[in-house]
């Protein structure tokens, strides 16, 4: 935002800052971006969340600028500083305390106030549409080069919070049956950074995380990649903080008529994952499975 003085009023939300940039865009506003300036603006707006968690040097290596040129941008525009301008990502990212009480609102607000069977439909139709797009997005080079990587990591940590959770504990014990040294990644105990120092190069983190992204998800991948350890994600979309981390990344759509994130595709993608590293082990997955299944007769586990 501008007024008719020299002097700029810089945008206090998301949606101003893009008007702001389609106005100077189209020269409509008296602000001049160089080039560089006004690519790195543009894939900031695009990708807020990834603007609203880095730091400014993470933030200029990932866009290939010095973190002067960030500082610049954000006087340009009328803020301080760069921590006054990132704040304008933070807000709006912050909005998704709000995520689940909307998504129940609009389920309870739904068009035909879909009950019983009709609702029960309606989801089970909702994460077919998620699982069949999730297969559409798979490229088969980076499935492979994913199981290859599942298959040779020395160790394996699982790693996914809130609702993402379930899902890394899931991998973690299906994994668990046909190889060793696999476990969900301990924050609990000691923190993620106690977690992350257990691991090395040659280890592998699958995080997993999608929309509203858990901060500290997003930091122990990031904390991984400097570590040289391979990052496998499963997330929503390729502008995920997550993707950005990561080595190989998997797309597992969570929209529907759920209060929170349809996880239906994460699931299916896990066991398709599970079972093509099943084959590529062989005999060896074969021997593992029976040597679990013998702990259980011993422990006389089953009924």
């Amino acid at each position: 935002m501008t007024n008719n003085s020299d002097y700029v009023i810089p945008p206090t939300s998301i949606e101003e800052l893009a008007s702001l940039l389609a106005d100077i865009k189209t020269n409509v506003s008296h602000l001049r971006l160089g080039a560089r300036a006004l690519q790195v603006l543009e894939s900031m707006v695009d990708s807020p969340n990834q603007a609203a968690l880095y730091s400014i040097s993470h933030l200029a290596k990932t866009y290939d600028v010095n973190p002067s040129t960030l500082t610049r941008l954000a006087k340009t525009l009328g803020f301080s500083g760069f921590s006054e301008f990132q704040n304008i990502f933070r807000h709006y990212t912050a909005k998704t305390d709000s995520f689940y009480s909307k998504r129940a609102d609009e389920l309870f607000k739904g068009e035909s106030g879909h009950k019983g069977l009709d609702l029960a439909a309606k989801i089970a139709n909702d994460e077919s549409m998620n699982i069949a797009t999730m297969l559409n997005n798979i490229n088969a080079t980076t499935l492979d080069d994913a199981v290859d990587a599942l298959h040779k990591a020395k160790r394996v940590r699982a790693h996914g919070l809130r609702q993402s959770y379930p899902i890394a504990d899931y991998l973690s014990y299906g994994l668990g049956l046909i190889r060793k040294n696999v476990s969900v990644l301990s924050v609990a105990e000691h923190g993620i950074v106690h977690g992350i120092s257990q691991l090395s190069s040659g280890d592998l983190l699958f995080a997993i995380g999608c929309k509203p992204y858990t901060r500290n998800t997003v930091l122990a991948a990031r904390l991984a990649k400097q570590q040289a350890i391979k990052v496998i994600t499963i997330t929503d979309n390729y502008t995920s903080p997550l993707a950005e981390c990561a080595d190989h990344t998997f797309i597992a759509p969570t929209m529907g008529t759920f209060f929170s994130n349809n996880m239906g595709s994460s699931l299916v993608l896990i066991e398709v994952l599970l079972s093509l590293l099943a084959q590529k082990l062989g005999d060896s997955a074969i021997e593992s499975l029976k040597h679990y299944e013998h702990l259980i007769s011993e422990m006389k586990v089953g009924l």
